[in-house]
C-alpha cells in the first residue's frame, strides 16, 4: 500500500482534520440577543482526490480565485451594444441624396448644349410664322383696316359741339347673349333700340356714356320691324334725343350715326343715303346708306343734317351694286307700329 493510502487510514494529522472539518460544518447558530442567523462560508469536498490535493497545496491562492471571478463578473456586466439611432440613418441616407444631386448636377453642366439640326430649325421657323399669320388674320377679321378709317372721322366728328352732345345720349344695351347699341329718346328713360338686341329678354342692362348702369323693361317689341322701345326705372333728366317727323330724305342727302361698333364706344360716322332696299323678314322697305357700319352697330341713331333722328341701324349688306352699305329703319315705321298697336 503506498504512503497516499497510508495517510487515508491511519494518520493522526487527517483525524485532526477531519474534527475540524467537522466542527466547521456544525448546525447555525442563533444569537440570543437577535433573531438573525450567522452563517459561516462552509466549503466541502466531493472526492478526496480534491482533499489530497488542498493538503498537497496545489490549489489556487485566494486572491487569484477571487480575481478570476471579478474579470468574469465585469465581462457579464458589460452593457449590450446599443441599436442604431433611425435618426441617424436618415441623416445618412439624405448626405448620400445631395451628393447623388451634386453629382448629377455636375454631370448636367459639363455636357455640352444641344445643337438643334437644320431641319428642326426650319421647322421651328415654318410653326413660329403659320401662328403670326393665324394671329395677324384673326386681328384683320375682328378689325378689319378699312374700319381704322372710321375711328379718324369719328375723331374729326367729335369735336363738333353738336355731335358731343348727341354722344351723350346714345347708350350700350347689354344681355346675358351680348350687347348693342340704343339711344335715348325722352328724359325719363325711354330708349329706342333694335328688336334683335334684346330678343329674348324682357329685362335688360344699360349703359350710359358716363359709365352709370340702370335696368330697363322691355315695353314695346315690334319684330316685323326690328324695333324695340325700353323703359328705364326711377330715372329722369337723361340727356335725350329729338326724332323727325317723318323720314323726307333723298338719295345723295348726308347723314350721321353714332353706336358701339367692334367694341368701341361713342363712334361717331358719317355717310349718304343710297335708296330704300327691301329685305326678306320685314314688311316695309329699309334705307341703304353708303357708310361704315360694323358689328355694334345695331340700335344706333341715324340722324339728319338738322340732327333730328331719322332712322335706326340694324345690319350691313354685301350689296352686288353698291357693294358693302348699312342699312337702317326709317323713324316712319316706329310710328306706324305705335298706331296699329293702339
Amino acid at each position: 500500500m503506498d504512503d497516499r493510502s497510508n495517510r487515508r487510514d491511519g494518520h493522526p494529522d487527517r483525524d485532526e482534520e477531519r474534527k475540524l472539518l467537522q466542527d466547521e460544518q456544525a448546525p447555525i447558530q442563533e444569537n440570543e440577543y437577535t433573531d438573525d442567523y450567522i452563517e459561516d462560508d462552509i466549503w466541502e469536498p466531493d472526492e478526496w482526490v480534491v482533499w489530497d490535493a488542498i493538503a498537497e497545496g496545489d490549489v489556487l491562492d485566494e486572491e487569484e480565485f477571487e480575481e478570476d471571478h471579478l474579470f468574469e463578473e465585469e465581462a457579464d456586466d458589460e452593457p449590450p451594444e446599443a441599436p442604431e439611432d433611425p435618426e441617424d440613418e436618415e441623416i445618412r441616407r439624405l448626405v448620400l441624396e445631395a451628393q447623388r444631386e451634386a453629382l448629377l448636377k455636375e454631370q448636367t453642366e459639363a455636357a455640352p448644349p444641344r445643337r438643334f439640326s437644320f431641319g428642326t430649325k426650319a421647322m421651328i421657323w415654318i410653326i413660329s410664322l403659320m401662328m403670326v399669320v393665324s394671329t395677324f388674320a384673326f386681328v384683320l377679321e375682328l378689325f378689319p383696316l378699312s374700319a381704322l378709317d372710321f375711328l379718324r372721322t369719328s375723331s374729326q366728328l367729335s369735336q363738333q359741339e353738336t355731335v358731343q352732345a348727341q354722344k351723350e345720349s346714345v347708350v350700350s344695351v347689354v344681355t346675358p347673349d351680348g350687347s348693342g347699341t340704343g339711344f335715348v329718346i325722352s328724359g325719363d328713360g325711354t330708349i329706342l333700340t333694335n328688336h334683335h338686341v334684346i330678343e329674348g329678354y324682357d329685362r335688360v342692362s344699360v349703359v350710359l356714356s358716363d359709365d352709370r348702369r340702370f335696368m330697363a323693361d322691355v315695353t314695346e317689341s315690334y319684330p316685323e320691324s326690328d324695333m324695340a322701345v325700353l323703359e328705364a326705372e326711377d330715372e329722369s333728366g337723361l340727356p335725350s334725343l329729338e326724332m323727325a317727323d317723318a323720314y323726307r330724305l333723298q338719295e345723295g342727302d348726308p347723314v350721321t350715326f353714332i353706336g358701339n361698333p367692334l367694341s368701341f364706344r361713342g363712334v361717331a360716322n358719317k355717310g349718304n343715303v343710297i335708296g330704300p332696299l327691301r329685305v326678306s323678314g320685314l314688311e316695309e322697305p329699309v334705307i341703304m346708306m353708303e357708310a361704315p357700319v360694323y358689328r355694334g352697330n345695331s340700335g344706333s341713331p341715324v340722324l339728319d343734317s338738322d340732327g333730328l333722328v331719322v332712322g335706326i341701324v340694324f345690319a350691313t349688306l354685301n350689296h352686288e351694286e353698291e357693294g358693302t352699305v348699312g342699312l337702317f329703319v326709317p323713324i316712319d315705321e316706329l310710328y306706324r307700329q305705335r298706331q296699329e298697336n293702339k
